[in-house]
């Protein structure tokens, strides 16, 4: 299997009502696809392995993290693109898992490793859908996993290119998240 497999997952609608505004990732069967991509530790000679597909009710991002040869990480990223969340305040993530462990929401102003990124962690064991409202100052600064800083400026969320979602947590095992929708308003 390829490290890198395509899966076209989403729907973005981008709502004007009155003043407000919404930026919507919807997943699911039937909707218009983009391109999003599965990125794993493999890139860098880890042996995670993860994979998603849609479902009904969203997308089911799932696999297993492996620590071996220094791995250690799953992520489901968006396709490249320019993205402007400066104008939002919130963020919501409609999603259930079959694990307590930790997923991060991870939002790329530039895409290589190296480089700082904005992340916010969220996850509950549940079979049923829970709601994950957040504000978007709270978003964490990270390099390489290591956090660097504790709440950001909104407004510096211009020009940003990827919107994804990682599983970093430094623990093995397999693990299941379905998503719904990502939502900034």
């Amino acid at each position: 299997m390829s490290l890198m497999n395509w899966i076209g997952v989403f729907w973005v609608s981008f709502i004007v009502i009155g003043m407000e505004k919404e930026l919507i990732f919807d997943f699911g069967e039937g909707k218009n696809f983009g391109r999003w991509t599965i990125i794993n530790d493999g890139v860098m000679g880890g042996l995670s392995q993860s994979q998603a597909r849609l479902t009904e009710e969203g997308i089911l991002f799932s696999g297993t993290v492996s620590l071996k040869n220094n791995g250690g990480f799953v992520s489901l990223r968006g396709p490249l693109g320019r993205y402007d969340l400066s104008e939002f305040t919130f963020c919501e993530i409609r999603f259930k898992s079959d694990t307590d462990r930790k997923f991060e929401l991870l939002i790329e102003k530039e895409t290589p490793f190296y480089l700082p990124k904005y992340r916010k962690k969220f996850g509950a064991k549940g079979e049923d859908w829970q709601i994950f409202r957040f504000e978007l100052k709270e978003l964490e600064i990270s390099r390489m996993g290591n956090l660097i800083a504790q709440g950001i400026d909104p407004g510096g969320l211009k020009d940003l290119q990827r919107i994804g979602f990682i599983l970093a947590d430094k623990q093995e095992g397999s693990f299941t998240l379905q998503i719904d929708y990502l939502k900034f308003f």
